[in-house]
């Protein structure tokens, strides 16, 4: 009687993925405990007016849709901010794959890489609330890097050993998600919150692992695209980006969707 493996071995280079995507989650994740705290701050600090002017327009639809008190305003602020950020990551990725599938993956991957120090060092020097926002639309425009990690590791793997290789894209997320806000949590208590100086220091922390992180890429991630497996007209990648993104049709299902709650309400 034989026994065969159910599963192959993985290739070493998924394992220097995998870290490449846990520096990079580790760095994302330290700013989401320090949400609260920097909209207080910038609630009475913003030398730009930019927090006022938006904070009257959250309001005006949190009292149209909600009707919630206005203790929950700053509550609906940062979901508002994290959305803006999730809705450019997710409008971004699919044409950054198009690009990575007739340039290759690592080139894309270090210029999202660049444009994610690009925030870090947007967010430590945000004196005033402008310069942040700035900070998370160049970092929502620069996370398309997601999609590249999981393309990657497609390429890197075969049919057998695929699912191990995205269970290290699981394993990161999970280990991301606990170690990286426990690191803001731990900068936000040790802080003196009435200077901004307060979040400078886990913004340098977040630069520091962005910097091991593209020189990982550099150095540890080689090109998992060979040129002949690559798509030589480009129009015909874009071309499937854009119909996966069917940008008109979800904005009808949004609108149907915040329109339909309001009249059952």
């Amino acid at each position: 009687m034989t026994i065969t493996k159910s599963s192959e071995k993985l290739n070493p280079a998924v394992y220097m993925v995998f870290l490449s995507l846990l520096l990079d989650l580790l760095a994302f994740t330290m700013i989401l405990p320090l949400f609260p705290s920097m909209l207080n701050y910038y609630k009475t600090n913003d030398s730009s007016g930019l927090y006022g002017s938006l904070s009257i327009g959250v309001k005006t639809f949190q009292n149209l849709v909600t009707g919630s008190p206005d203790s929950y305003n700053s509550v609906l602020f940062g979901g508002f901010l994290g959305s803006l950020f999730s809705f450019l990551q997710f409008v971004v990725s699919p044409i950054v794959g198009g690009f990575s599938d007739v340039y290759g993956r690592k080139p894309l991957l270090i210029l999202c890489t660049l444009g994610i120090l690009s925030s870090y060092y947007l967010w430590s020097i945000s004196t005033n609330f402008t310069v942040f926002i700035i900070a998370r639309i160049v970092g929502g425009v620069s996370k398309g890097n997601i999609s590249l990690y999981m393309a990657v590791i497609t390429d890197l793997t075969n049919v057998k050993s695929r699912g191990r290789g995205m269970a290290l894209v699981g394993i990161a997320f999970s280990i991301g998600f606990i170690i990286g806000p426990m690191i803001g949590a731990m900068f936000s208590k040790f802080c003196d919150k009435t200077s901004y100086l307060w979040f400078i220091y886990p913004a340098y922390c977040a630069i520091f692992l962005t910097l091991t992180n593209l020189a990982v890429i550099c150095f540890g991630i080689r090109e998992s695209l060979p040129s002949e497996k690559r798509i030589v007209q480009f129009k015909s990648s874009m071309s499937y980006a854009v119909k996966f993104l069917n940008i008109p049709s979800i904005f009808r299902s949004v609108f149907f969707c915040c329109f339909s709650k309001f009249s059952v309400s």
